[in-house]
């Protein structure tokens, strides 16, 4: 048998064997390196644990991006579907009349709605009270007693009011696949929005451009500082033209501004009625009675002391498109009326009208715009100083009532 020289296959296979060894010199390097490492963070388990933990910070991080536009066009496609439906306004309003009319023995009161193609859902102030079984309503499983539920189809078509003034919902996001409206009719006067700067600017001005819509032309005045395409009057001024307002139908007048007027008005630091003379949408921190409306960087909407909880990062983008489709809280006036397909101006009351006799119906202006009283467009000193002068000919008409735009 013949055998092999050991030193010829050495010498044959040489380059083959140092190969092996340095790929086995590197590995042992490596694994002492990872050893010594390892050690120093405690232990095997709890370096495996650091790595894993690393692994998933850093695919969140590449993951995050990808799944907030998801959540944003998830959150756009939900709000314009449902806030362009009239059906949607006139459900949720029906759903909050309904609910104010079962607890009107309690102290339970809804200030906001969730409704989805099927059901509605009312959230109730305090801790909530089972709902009246003669009703439509029911508690879903997993949510609290201040929740009630119902289904669409079975909401009553005609709802009495108990001697309350009429919601006036506005959405502020999406909530479990639906929209989720605030109620800014009923509770405190001021309603706040607060939070990071770019966010709660851009709530406060989607809230405030659903709140012109929804209210009786002429009952929103806009003070400067809410929008830079906006030049709106100084806030003291612009809280004067509001104060001369009357409420309409049981809604009171509102006044949207960046800053609290100063010295603040009594009325908004009175405590919270069914029929307020005034109400305030404000940007940033107020006082008195009032509701936080509260945002983050990433568009989560919370109201303060409530459990409510809504997706807004789409909602400015999805009140844009939809802006024309939303209702108003009160029928519009008959098209034969007015020359123009913008809303008139609101009507003064009976009182006012029995004073100052019959009022030229006011020049029809763009939606979206509300300016001061005539007697506001003059240098405040003499707009209180020099007063209106009378016609001498009974011709001559005087000059209207209603506010006018500039």
């Amino acid at each position: 048998m013949r055998t092999t020289d050991p030193l010829d296959f050495l010498n044959r296979h040489r380059d083959t064997i140092f190969k092996v060894l340095g790929l086995l010199a590197v590995l042992l390097v490596l694994f002492l390196i990872i050893r010594a490492v390892a050690m120093r963070l405690g232990g095997w388990g709890a370096a495996w644990a650091r790595v894993k933990r690393e692994c998933a910070v850093t695919a969140h991080a590449f993951a995050a991006p990808v799944k907030a536009w998801l959540r944003h066009r998830r959150s756009l496609r939900v709000l314009v579907h449902g806030l362009r439906a009239p059906e949607t306004w006139r459900d949720a309003e029906l759903a909050l009349a309904a609910a104010r009319h079962a607890t009107r023995d309690s102290r339970s009161r809804p200030y906001a709605v969730l409704i989805t193609d099927r059901t509605v859902t009312v959230l109730l102030t305090g801790l909530g009270e089972e709902p009246p079984e003669d009703g439509p309503w029911w508690v879903a499983d997993g949510d609290t007693p201040d929740h009630w539920s119902a289904e669409r189809a079975e909401l009553p078509p005609v709802v009495p009011v108990p001697d309350l003034a009429p919601p006036v919902l506005v959405a502020v996001g999406a909530a479990e696949g639906g929209c989720c409206l605030l109620d800014l009719g009923s509770g405190p006067p001021v309603v706040c929005v607060e939070g990071e700067s770019r966010a709660a600017v851009a709530l406060h001005q989607a809230l405030a451009a659903q709140v012109e819509v929804r209210l009786p032309q002429g009952m929103v005045v806009i003070a400067e500082g809410v929008h830079r395409g906006y030049e709106g009057m100084p806030t003291r001024v612009a809280h004067r033209a509001a104060d001369r307002l009357k409420p309409r139908a049981g809604i009171a007048p509102v006044l949207i501004a960046a800053e609290l007027p100063d010295p603040l008005p009594p009325e908004l630091t009175a405590p919270p009625s069914d029929f307020p003379e005034l109400r305030l949408l404000l940007l940033g921190e107020g006082r008195a009675y009032l509701r936080i409306v509260l945002t983050d960087r990433t568009g989560q909407v919370r109201v303060v002391g409530t459990p409510l909880l809504a997706e807004g990062n789409a909602l400015s983008r999805a009140v844009a498109k939809v802006l024309t489709d939303i209702p108003p809280v009160l029928p519009r006036e008959p098209a034969g009326e007015t020359d123009s397909t913008a809303r008139t101006f609101a009507e003064l009351d009976e009182e006012a009208v029995d004073e100052e006799g019959d009022a030229l119906p006011s020049t029809p202006t763009p939606s979206g715009l509300t300016a001061p009283p005539v007697a506001e467009t003059e240098e405040e000193d003499e707009a209180e100083a020099v007063p209106t002068p009378v016609p001498a000919a009974p011709d001559t008409p005087l000059p209207s009532a209603r506010p006018a735009r500039s």
